[in-house]
């Protein structure tokens, strides 16, 4: 991979990026019931991507001053001056502007809404209070649930109760996942004098956060039987997934030091993320 290109590529978070268009997938598949209208769906696909990559990208011309101060952003194109600010601001206005045509085009407005909401959310909402509130990250939730969202109403043009629910459990996953990063890269976010809760109320004080979040994450699985007929297999497995991360971040919380607790929680977050996209994706609703 061409060094440069790689530096641009990095520049999208693609972690971010794969993530959420996976999410939106799940939401379009939980809502068609796993029948496929190619041109909207791939439209979905790419013009999801490329509007999380142009945010991405927006995101990283802002924080400039903030990477500087991480270690594990330092590295960073625009940071380390691989790529200069002007290009980057032309790079994310083309994505920009492909992914509204592509949206547009090729999906519903509704689903361009849902999309430009959530951009904006991202870039300068959730810009704005993570500099300067202690919730930043759950107003970071927002964008973060809309993909899922997205991706539902791309089916049909309609907003379900169903819909709304998957987007909230999205929201308390992101909460626990968001907050054991924020644990065992604590240094990093002090570096860069950013409010996250361990910042401003400690590291014992979140990872109790971090256990309710995960409560949340299973009880709002129980609940969304209420809205919906969803599969015995779906509510076993998430049961299953849900109660395994529980139990295993609270034995192993009195076992492990404070920070290795935190990456354990988050790396089994990424786990119960994906059984969960599986589930909403090809085992959801009865036919």
């Amino acid at each position: 991979m061409n060094s440069q290109f790689k530096f641009y590529y990095k520049l999208t978070k693609p972690g971010i990026v794969y993530a959420n268009t996976l999410t939106a997938v799940a939401g379009y598949l939980f809502v068609s019931k796993l029948k496929i209208d190619l041109m909207p769906f791939l439209g979905l696909i790419f013009g999801t991507a490329c509007l999380i990559a142009s945010a991405c990208v927006f995101n990283n011309v802002l924080d400039i001053s903030i990477d500087r101060k991480m270690s594990r952003t330092a590295t960073r194109g625009l940071v380390s001056g691989k790529i200069n600010k002007k290009s980057a601001i032309y790079f994310l206005t083309v994505l920009l502007i492909v992914s509204s045509g592509t949206l547009l085009s090729l999906t519903n407005l509704k689903t361009f809404i849902v999309g430009i909401i959530a951009y904006v959310f991202y870039v300068f909402v959730y810009g704005y209070f993570k500099r300067h509130s202690v919730f930043g990250t759950l107003v970071g939730t927002i964008p973060g649930s809309a993909s899922i969202i997205a991706g539902g109403v791309c089916v049909n043009d309609n907003l379900s109760w169903s819909l709304v629910l998957l987007g909230l459990i999205m929201v308390v996953w992101q909460m626990a996942h968001f907050y054991a990063i924020a644990i065992y890269r604590l240094s990093d976010y002090i570096d860069a004098n950013l409010p996250v809760w361990p910042v401003v109320k400690g590291v014992k004080n979140t990872s109790r956060q971090i256990i309710l979040f995960i409560i949340l994450f299973l009880v709002l699985n129980l609940l969304i039987l209420i809205v919906d007929k969803f599969s015995v297999v779906y509510l076993i497995v998430m049961m299953v997934i849900s109660s395994w991360w529980l139990l295993y971040s609270l034995i192993s919380k009195s076992k492990l030091d404070i920070t290795h607790w935190a990456k354990k929680v988050f790396i089994n977050s990424l786990i119960v993320n994906v059984v969960f996209i599986i589930m909403v994706s090809f085992f959801n609703v009865l036919p």
